[in-house]
């Protein structure tokens, strides 16, 4: 009788792991699907389309301080028209070589999971995590150096922009509204 009822139990446990091995398949999957997998159906933001007859708006960009209470941007409020071209220059006047700093635009209310991310991204993709929520990025600048990126405007809304140097994104944030 104990064979019987080992052999009914091993049978149902089979079988419950047979039916639902698909649902924890397709589950083990979503946790494992890129950002970009499971945003199917919002449309891609795509920094390479740029429209060459679109306007070109330039923006400057410093990044200041030399100590963690002092870093930010000399801006935090960044406005440019829905389909320009934007042309950010970004200048890292730090004198401490210790300040690294990037401008990263992403999604608006991303920042904290960006930046988290970031760390887990290392220095050798520039604290930039691969993940939907990035629009775009510079490199990670050292002390007195400066960069420059071209990017079509996104669509219109407020986004917001960061520095993912580890521990900068408390400090070094700004709003980028696209009008």
């Amino acid at each position: 009788m104990k064979n019987i009822l080992f052999y009914f139990a091993g049978l149902f446990v089979f079988f419950v792991a047979v039916s639902c091995g698909g649902d924890a398949e397709k589950s083990r999957k979503q946790d494992t699907a890129s950002p970009s997998d499971l945003m199917a159906d919002a449309p891609a933001y795509d920094v390479s389309k740029i429209d060459p007859s679109a306007p070109v708006i330039e923006i400057q960009l410093k990044a200041l301080g030399n100590t963690m209470a002092e870093i930010h941007y000399d801006d935090t409020m960044l406005e440019v028209k829905a389909g320009s071209t934007v042309k950010l220059v970004l200048m890292n006047s730090s004198q401490d070589e210790t300040m690294l700093h990037n401008f990263t635009l992403i999604e608006e209310g991303t920042a904290d999971k960006v930046a988290m991310e970031g760390v887990k991204a290392g220095p050798d993709n520039n604290y930039i995590p691969a993940m939907r929520e990035v629009l775009v990025a510079t490199k990670m600048l050292k002390p007195n150096e400066t960069t420059e990126i071209v990017f079509p405007a996104p669509t219109q809304g407020t986004y917001d922009f960061i520095c993912t140097y580890p521990g900068h994104a408390g400090k070094m944030r700004g709003k980028f509204v696209v009008m």
